[in-house]
């Protein structure tokens, strides 16, 4: 009986050794016959691309990336289930301003489900595709849209091939034509999409340290009518960018000989609306913006000059504070500058640390290499201290000077955060405010308030713990100068002891 047992167990251990040799032989065949599929698949597929279909790459730091993702999220993404995604989260109280990289008919309908009251730090989780290939038909085409891992870090290569880029475009054409058509295409949907919008694109850094542009932010174009100014200097700035910005004027320009491009210059107090003219014309006018600090430690003269010769034809560049840059100062100006906003403090010196040199930052904003189109603004607290190369006619066209508030402004100033043209919604007013017009209650206020004395962003951050408590404000105001004034003398007496 163990007899039987032991030749039971070796004849078992045979029978598995010999299915397992078979076993391995199989899997080594498959494994061959699948590498030469794969092989052979590769080279037949490779001849036909390089016969049969149209390639486009594109870069992740151009903005038909931006474009070509909105449109695939809206069209294509949304109506498939992927298991590779990229998870995002935005503040859904600022979740509709944001268009890049999420699907804008899903961001209206979650924006509109939110209702008004919903708390800023509610988050949002967000899946968009993160890489492969989605076949889809455009225009009777079969067009195959390709984002591929590698290329997401891209920007921190110093030097891009073809097959690193992260976006690729291929279609069944001996013509590029489909593929022209599908990117005006998705140009145009991003632009209709953002249409109300003004996206804001900064100098970023990578870990290579090379600098280029990136979108930072999309925000909601701001009306005209909330930035207070002396009417006469906003109707001046605004015919001329228009005038700027006609088709017909770049013609004009070339028949003329003169290059095509236009400065300005913002000075004044800080708090008097400098920048934000600067973003209410780009958003009037349709255009981004693009802005530049020269005191990022890794920004170098010939970067600056890439950058600028980067710009879209037909954009806002704007310079913050170029005061303060470190190559703006005047080799004639005195030690003690005065103070910037009319009330004794700080003396303003230059405090820039940067290493663009003045000719540097000239060649950059006109040299040869400097687009056509775009529009220069320039901000400064301290015109003074400038160097007058740097503000010559030729590179500023127009100087608009901000001043502290007038009576006139403060009184717009007031209209503007409690009227109902804001689009806020409905206001809950106070009862000390019923049957009390607005207009008048702005008449009040002021007349309450010092004219040049006090900045605009003083006075509205004042406004805003009343936003919705008109006659509160105007009753309050005074209280509020009183203790502005008493701060001021407590910090005259201490600098004089």
């Amino acid at each position: 009986m163990p007899s039987m047992g032991l030749a039971l167990v070796e004849l078992v251990r045979n029978v598995l050794n010999e299915n397992m040799i078979v076993l391995l032989n199989v899997s080594l065949a498959l494994i061959a016959v699948v590498a030469t599929l794969r092989s052979t698949w590769a080279t037949l597929y490779g001849y036909v691309e390089t016969l049969c279909l149209t390639t486009v790459y594109i870069k992740e730091d151009d903005n038909l990336y931006d474009d070509v993702i909105l449109w695939m999220n809206d069209h294509i993404f949304q109506q498939q289930h992927f298991r590779s995604v990229i998870a995002t989260t935005s503040n859904q109280a600022e979740h509709n301003y944001n268009t890049k990289g999420c699907t804008a008919a899903a961001t209206r309908n979650k924006q509109a489900s939110l209702g008004p009251h919903v708390k800023p730090t509610t988050l949002s989780i967000q899946f968009r595709p993160f890489q492969g290939s989605r076949l889809f038909k455009f225009h009777h085409k079969w067009i195959l849209f390709s984002h591929s891992a590698a290329g997401a870090d891209v920007n921190h290569a110093p030097v891009q091939r073809e097959d690193n880029l992260p976006l690729k475009l291929q279609c069944l054409s001996l013509s590029l034509g489909t593929l022209h058509t599908f990117l005006a295409e998705a140009a145009r949907y991003s632009r209709k999409v953002s249409m109300s919008n003004v996206s804001i694109y900064r100098a970023l850094s990578n870990a290579c340290d090379i600098i280029r542009w990136g979108r930072i932010t999309s925000r909601p174009s701001r009306d005209l009518s909330t930035v207070i100014l002396d009417r006469v200097k906003k109707e001046t700035i605004l015919r001329d960018i228009s005038e700027y910005l006609h088709p017909h004027t770049k013609q004009w320009y070339a028949n003329h000989g003169i290059p095509y491009r236009r400065g300005y210059l913002f000075s004044g107090p800080p708090g008097t609306g400098k920048t934000s003219l600067a973003s209410a014309i780009a958003g009037a006018f349709g255009l981004d913006i693009y802005v530049l600090s020269l005191l990022d430690a890794n920004m170098t003269e010939s970067q600056v000059i890439r950058l600028f010769s980067e710009v879209p034809s037909q954009c806002v560049v704007l310079l913050e504070d170029i005061d303060v840059a470190g190559v703006s100062m005047r080799r004639d100006i005195p030690r003690e500058a005065r103070t910037d906003n009319g009330r004794p403090g700080n003396r303003l010196e230059p405090s820039g640390s940067s290493t663009i040199s003045l000719s540097g930052l000239l060649n950059a904003i006109d040299g040869i290499s400097s687009h056509e189109g775009r529009i220069l603004i320039m901000t400064t607290n301290a015109p003074q201290i400038l160097d007058r190369a740097l503000i010559r006619p030729g590179r500023v066209d127009l100087h608009i000077q901000f001043e502290l508030p007038s009576r006139e402004e403060l009184r717009g100033l007031f209209l503007s955060m409690f009227s109902d043209i804001t689009g806020v919604g409905p206001r809950e007013t106070d009862d000390k405010s019923e049957g009390i017009a607005v207009e008048e209650l702005a008449e009040q206020f002021a007349c309450k308030v010092p004219e040049r004395q006090l900045s605009l962003a003083e006075v509205q951050g004042f406004l805003l713990q009343y936003k919705k408590r008109p006659a509160e404000a105007c009753a309050q105001i005074s209280d509020w100068i009183t203790e502005i004034q008493d701060e001021d003398e407590d910090e005259d007496e201490g600098s004089i002891l």
